[in-house]
């Protein structure tokens, strides 16, 4: 039985040690809200407005299955077909790699097997042509990350070149049809992309640390035109605990039919494995993942210092919605407390059963392995299976054939480590906790210059800003975002290891640093002093 009393307790406890300004909660039961409301304010300047459950915030990805169930509905009405290349729908439409676009289908985009990679621009374009203009001018030019249907790979820009997909052959803008298929029928009456319309409703600011640990409000709204589809919708946890309960009453929202129960099972089916121990995997824009034997399907977001989390457990027609607007709190954490409390759960999650592993398989497996979180190695130590991820090393145990996992030997935290079998030859594609690893020649790698470092010095801005400096012979980098710094450990001659991932400095023609790209390029900082 849920707590209310201690629930509020913990909430508002947990953000005042973390300085979190504002928090909205709402729990669905089978088509009834039984439990909403804000916490804190929308802002900590001239005192804010009171967070309510009709606050917006922007929910990031969450966007997604918004983005799919419109597609769907399109689906069911014979204008699209999931299993059809989407070059077909597209004329003239090319990727970087010659026959993808001939394989490239919906599914593939909107379960993140398409092979395009993660991409990410908080701030871009405004225009209604942006999302076009996208598609043609960059989605096409992007280099694969892995052939088609080869692996999971999340992707922004597949989302964003399926609902390009859906303007073109409804005839309608993008959001024109998120509004008339999707925020309408379920009565999503504040929901919308437009921060214009936002701006008439109370909504909630980003925020950054200051030096005393206080927080200050972040004067620039995230927007990016060619980004709707994946992440830039603005909501509230009562808009979404509407959308939540359609997709746990088989498509049904009370009077109105939006989507057949086919298609919602279709969503919530495991349309690809993220290759973890838990079994998780990722549907039609959905994550579907396991807790303590409940069958969760929700989605996160996360965009600029907003965090969202959706979550239901469509057996029991429940569900849970999270927005905060500083990232300090886990809303994780805080959904699982929730579901322990609701369903009467154990208090520990039940143990990761362990297997003989197939040594045999082992020589196809070394290696080394380069991804967006940086450089692993994998290797046979005493006949133990060992990972090395960016200098950490674990052992390995097997769960199941090319399955394995490690824990951390502070934490006891569980990583999943996946071996991407090859019909023949040596693995070519490690996944870590869902992350892609793919296979490359050590000696490939330039060697670290420490006497170039002096030119990567300086400050680089986008949604965070980002300086870069030298001290003690190591390059440093300080989030203004996260209020921290962090060393950069070098991989090669531009290339960084961080803790927030693999950052490259680019160097353009003239010989000058013109950029900081994190994560194989998924996001950019221009360099501006």
């Amino acid at each position: 039985m849920l707590n209310i009393y201690k629930l509020e307790q913990h909430i508002e406890e947990q953000m005042k040690a973390s300085h979190v300004p504002g928090l909205a909660l709402a729990i669905v039961k089978d088509q009834e809200v039984m439990y909403a409301r804000g916490f804190g304010v929308t802002s900590v300047e001239d005192g804010g407005l009171a967070v309510t459950p009709h606050t917006l915030f922007p929910i990031g990805s969450v966007t997604k299955p918004l983005t799919g169930t419109m597609i769907m509905r399109l689906v069911e009405q014979g204008k699209l077909d999931l299993d059809r290349p989407v070059k077909e729908y597209l004329d003239g439409f090319m990727l970087s790699e010659s026959g993808a676009a001939e394989r490239v289908t919906l599914r593939m985009l909107l379960s993140h097997t398409s092979g395009l990679p993660t991409r990410y621009s908080p701030f871009g374009p405004r225009n209604p042509e942006a999302l076009e203009k996208h598609v043609k001018e960059e989605i096409s030019q992007y280099r694969l990350v892995a052939p088609p249907g080869k692996l999971y790979s999340y992707s922004n820009p597949g989302i964003n070149l399926a609902g390009y997909v859906a303007q073109v052959v409804a005839g309608m803008s993008y959001t024109e049809l998120m509004q008339s298929l999707v925020f309408d029928p379920l009565e999503m009456k504040r929901t919308t992309f437009d921060p214009l319309v936002a701006m008439t409703y109370p909504v909630a600011q980003s925020h950054d640390p200051q030096s005393d640990g206080t927080m200050r409000v972040e004067h620039r709204f995230g927007e990016n035109a060619a980004n709707y589809p994946s992440g830039y919708a603005m909501s509230t946890v009562l808009d979404l605990a509407n959308f939540a309960i359609m997709h746990m009453c088989g498509g049904d929202f009370h009077e109105t039919h939006i989507l057949s129960p086919e298609a919602v099972i279709q969503m919530h089916a495991q349309q690809a494995q993220s290759y973890t121990v838990s079994g998780s995997g990722y549907g039609i824009t959905f994550m579907i993942y396991a807790y303590k034997g409940l069958q969760l399907v929700g989605h996160d977001g996360d965009i600029n210092t907003f965090l969202c989390k959706f979550v239901m457990v469509p057996d029991a027609r429940t569900a849970i919605i999270i927005i905060v607007n500083r990232y300090e709190i886990d809303p994780t954490s805080l959904t699982k407390q929730i579901l322990d409390q609701l369903f009467d759960l154990p208090a520990e999650t039940p143990q990761i059963q362990e297997i003989e592993p197939e040594r045999s398989i082992w020589p196809q497996y070394v290696g080394t392995y380069l991804g967006p979180f940086g450089l692993t190695t994998i290797s046979v130590e005493e006949d133990q299976l060992m990972l090395d991820f960016n200098g950490q090393k674990a052992a390995l145990q097997a769960s199941r054939k090319n399955l394995y996992f490690s824990r951390h030997p502070e934490s006891e935290e569980t990583y999943s480590v996946y071996f991407l079998p090859e019909e023949t030859g040596l693995v070519q594609y490690v996944m870590v906790e869902e992350f892609r690893f793919k296979r490359i020649k050590r000696e490939s790698l330039s060697a670290p210059d420490p006497a170039i470092w002096p030119a990567f010095v300086g400050t680089y801005r986008d949604f965070d800003t980002l300086t870069i400096s030298i001290k003690d012979d190591s390059l440093y980098g300080y989030s203004a975002q996260l209020g921290q710094a962090t060393v950069l450990v070098a991989l090669d001659r531009t290339r960084f290891i961080t803790e927030a991932g693999l950052v490259e400095f680019l160097i353009d023609e003239s010989g000058k640093v013109s950029a900081l790209a994190m994560r194989e390029h998924s996001t950019y900082y221009p360099k501006v002093g």
